[in-house]
């Protein structure tokens, strides 16, 4: 189970990614509908969990944050 809030998926990832290399909006539901990072779309919007990590696995992710939160 994933912790944490939920972000706009286009902050998450300029928060992830350096200037030039952010994925389109497209990629990143295609990623939270796959499962390659924790997150809902709702209501057409997508949302990624803050604790979400890009280059991690969702399950790896989650985990880690739980152990950091201890």
């Amino acid at each position: 189970m994933t912790n944490g809030k939920l972000m706009r998926a286009s902050q998450w990832a300029k928060r992830e990614f350096a200037p030039g290399s952010v994925p389109t909006a497209r990629t990143l539901r295609g990623w939270v509908e796959s499962g390659h990072v924790a997150g809902r779309i709702i209501g057409g919007a997508v949302f990624i969990f803050d604790t979400e990590k890009a280059g991690l696995d969702a399950e790896i992710s989650s985990a880690v944050s739980s152990l950091l939160k201890g």
